[in-house]
């Protein structure tokens, strides 16, 4: 896709979030990553873009994780955490290049186990860590809120109108920017494969079935809409034997009344049909 083989990979390729980029900067350029960094807001705005770029421009390995998929465990972030116990990875120290140190970028970290979230926030203030940590995610958890003292939390916003016309020289975009809320990956998908048709409707004949019957039953008892009707397009009878309607009184309280002449009415104790002629 697009979105993927255009990726930036450099943050001077990425168009605004100019704070986010400097303190990205300032972030990798420390000695001993003493905290870590977390990058939240809509998606779609190249927060995990913003994080590999960060990366590879200061010359990191940069280790990506989706934590909603892969960290769903406290014994998850042990592994992770023992895998980074050296700042250089494997395949940077099978080809020679010790200089190069790893980034680990849990993305998604909204998405993990509460339980991992906290073993994550006690891996940061792990004084031993040797590695960089920069999280992203759409809502900041509450236990990063906690713990401000130890993670940078830098807030993402839509880039401009402007900023993204100027990746279409060619092209007015203006009115897809709007329909696509400003959200760069969907922008794009729908760039490259075009505006998708609407799924057309498919007309369900009644079946019959006594669940369904059942089901429309108690959508009249309870004044609910039929949730089948656009589906039947006129074509389905759905009236029961006996109806029920519901009407509102006294406030808000519904008062059932029977409109089928084929309910027995109701007798005093001790009384029975034969003996109701007179």
């Amino acid at each position: 896709m697009y979105a993927e083989t255009y990726r930036p990979n450099n943050l001077s390729d990425i168009i605004g979030h100019d704070d986010a980029k400097k303190t990205l900067r300032t972030y990798l350029t420390t000695t001993g990553f003493p905290k870590a960094v977390m990058l939240t807001g809509s998606p779609g705005i190249g927060k995990t873009t913003l994080a590999i770029a960060a990366a590879k421009t200061m010359e990191f390995d940069p280790l990506e994780i989706n934590a909603s998929r892969s960290i769903r465990s406290y014994e998850d972030v042990e592994k992770i955490k023992d895998a980074c116990r050296s700042a250089v990875n494997i395949f940077s120290f099978m080809k020679g290049d010790i200089n190069r140190k790893t980034c680990v970028i849990l993305d998604e970290v909204d998405g993990s186990d509460p339980h991992a979230q906290a073993r994550i926030v006690e891996w940061i203030k792990d004084t031993n860590r040797k590695v960089p940590i920069i999280c992203t995610g759409n809502e900041l958890p509450t236990i990063f809120k906690r713990n401000k003292d130890f993670i940078d939390i830098i807030r993402c916003f839509p880039p401009r109108a402007s900023d993204i016309q100027s990746l279409f020289l060619d092209v007015d975009i203006t009115e897809s920017i709007k329909e696509c809320q400003h959200d760069i990956r969907k922008l794009i998908h729908m760039v490259q494969y075009g505006a998708s048709d609407p799924i057309p409707k498919y007309l369900a004949p009644p079946t019959g079935l006594t669940l369904e019957k059942t089901f429309l039953l108690r959508q009249k008892m309870f004044d609910l809409p039929d949730s089948l009707h656009e589906y039947r397009s006129g074509i389905q009878d759905t009236e029961p034997t006996s109806k029920t309607s519901s009407t509102r009184k006294r406030g808000d309280k519904h008062v059932h009344t029977a409109e089928s002449g084929n309910l027995p009415k109701k007798l005093p104790p001790g009384k029975s049909h034969n003996l109701m002629t007179h």
